[in-house]
């Protein structure tokens, strides 16, 4: 198969893999796994930037050199590669798929990388990082919001975390719900939303995601 026909296969597994297909964590990392090696080129293609507009936002509140940063949901590493050159070097990274962390210790800007799964305790002690980023991985039949609450954990007081949401499960999805839970509850305050934008422009201009800066109290 060649030529545009060579990339719709990937477009609909990228959309919907894990929402309509996997029905557990060990489904999703096999996807995952499976995808690692081409992941990275053909999602940039489809005209991806939401480690680009978070970036923005972690500059704006993390100053380089302020401690060590957690990316939850690291993937290939597009994340680090992107905070390394600004300045960001004690950086961990997490994720579900042992092969997409293969890829990400290539890149060689990360102090370490650990197989981890979002939405269950975390093997770190309360108050390890000084900041959190995690993107493209609060979405449909991925990572769930509960995830937040061990983000916020793992924190140190006075610290940020900068995550993204795809605009189609903020509401529906129990991340808006969770979010103001854990600000009532006196764990965080907002600092600053996104405007909704298309993370994938090339693909499907419709899909959105917000990108959300706490501080952790």
């Amino acid at each position: 198969m060649t030529g545009a026909d060579e990339f719709a296969p990937l477009r609909i597994t990228y959309r919907t893999d894990v929402a309509t297909t996997a029905t557990n964590s060990q489904e999703a990392a096999r996807i995952y796994d499976d995808w690692a090696e081409d992941y990275e080129r053909r999602i940039l293609s489809y005209g991806y930037s939401t480690p680009a507009v978070a970036a923005g936002f972690f500059g704006r509140y993390v100053a380089p050199g302020a401690g060590s940063v957690l990316d939850a949901g690291a993937g290939t590493g597009m994340m680090g590669q992107v905070l390394a050159p600004l300045g960001y070097h004690d950086i961990t990274g997490i994720d579900i798929s042992e092969n997409m962390l293969k890829v990400a210790r290539e890149k060689r800007v990360y102090r370490d990388l650990r197989r981890m799964e979002l939405g269950r305790r975390l093997d770190f002690p309360d108050h390890t990082f000084a900041a959190v980023v995690s993107t493209g991985v609060f979405a449909a039949g991925h990572a769930p919001p509960e995830s937040l609450t061990e983000l916020v954990r793992v924190s140190r007081p006075g610290g940020c975390v900068i995550f993204s949401v795809r605009t189609d499960v903020y509401v529906e999805g129990g991340f808006r719900d969770r979010q103001d839970a854990l600000e009532r509850e006196g764990k965080w305050r907002l600092l600053q939303t996104s405007e909704p934008f298309s993370h994938l422009r090339y693909e499907d201009p419709g899909l959105k995601v917000r990108i959300f800066a706490y501080r952790v109290r």
